[in-house]
């Protein structure tokens, strides 16, 4: 994984939500688990984040992003 001052690519597209957000132009949903697709701990991250309901951004090393939204669970 590339990291551009830094940072790495979740951190930089979350910053670029951000500021979209603020615009009321962010593309993501709200509360959204920003994560990086190439680290090992990424299914760890996904996990989490579905078990607590939040949305998942993945974000690969060139920027690019996939959006991946929790469902409701049924047992």
């Amino acid at each position: 994984m590339s990291i551009d001052n830094g940072r790495s690519p979740a951190a930089k597209v979350m910053d670029e939500a951000i500021d979209l957000a603020i615009e009321g132009h962010s593309p993501y949903p709200e509360r959204a688990a920003f994560i990086d697709s190439d680290t090992a701990s990424a299914g760890h991250e996904i996990k989490r984040a579905a078990d607590e309901g939040l949305p998942v951004v993945l974000v690969a090393e060139d920027g690019s992003t996939r959006v991946l939204m929790p469902e409701a669970a049924t047992r």
